[in-house]
């Protein structure tokens, strides 16, 4: 017996059986036609619509993300060379309390984990090395490199901030369109018993919706035996 698409099939594969269906149903005419129309048709034209504007938004965001990565992966760097040169300043020690202070997992203290979280740990560390916790650094210098940490957070969570709204529309509108998939689904499973009332075949009503049925598991046969000697 065939199986419409399940519901937990992606949601391209989905629409795309219901897109599949509306053809063939289109070119049987009457009836058939006009039962899948009935079942798939609006919510294929809100599933459309919704990819469409899915696609825009990605195409926003895209760009963005690429910015975002790239002042990122900069700003990584110059956190990277920052706590190398601060090391060097109080002398390259094995252990130091108050360097661990400034840095205390190392430099993935600030570059570790998401985007977003990073400019306030960066603001942390300005606001360390401001208050010039150590003896052996320059307390002039430690401004300078204060305020250019400070600059890199501000421009990073520029980055960031520009791309908040587009990525909450990508994720709103995917969300939405895997749901609308779903439905269709519901729809395709509802037509086909539609069409077995109607007195069709199984064979069909799977000329129309397209048969997503498990392929048989094939039985191997055993390898030939080698002749006894």
């Amino acid at each position: 017996m065939g199986e419409v698409i399940n519901k937990k099939a992606a949601a391209d594969d989905i629409a795309k059986d219901c897109r599949d269906t509306l053809a063939a149903a289109t070119a049987r005419g009457g009836q058939v036609q006009t039962l899948a129309e009935q079942y798939l048709k609006p919510s294929m034209q809100v599933f459309e619509m919704l990819a469409q504007r899915l696609s825009a938004a990605e195409q926003v965001l895209a760009p963005l993300l690429a910015a975002q990565d790239a002042i990122d992966d900069s700003t990584d760097a110059m956190l990277g060379r920052l706590a190398d040169e601060l090391w060097n300043d109080v002398g390259r020690p094995a252990s130091d309390p108050i360097y661990s202070l400034l840095f205390p997992e190392g430099v993935g203290f600030y570059t570790d984990g998401p985007d977003a979280e990073q400019p306030p740990r960066m603001e942390l560390l300005a606001e360390l090395l401001e208050a010039n916790l150590h003896p052996k650094l320059d307390p002039k210098r430690v401004k300078v490199l204060a305020k250019q940490v400070r600059d890199a957070a501000k421009a990073l969570r520029a980055a960031v901030d520009k791309t908040t709204t587009p990525r909450t529309d990508v994720a709103t509108l995917g969300r939405a369109r895997t749901a609308v998939a779903r439905s269709l689904q519901m729809s395709l499973s509802n037509l086909k018993r539609h069409y077995r009332a109607q007195g069709l075949s199984e064979s069909d009503i799977h000329a129309i919706i397209p048969d997503r049925g498990r392929p048989r598991n094939r039985v191997t046969p055993p390898a030939p035996q080698p002749p006894a000697p």
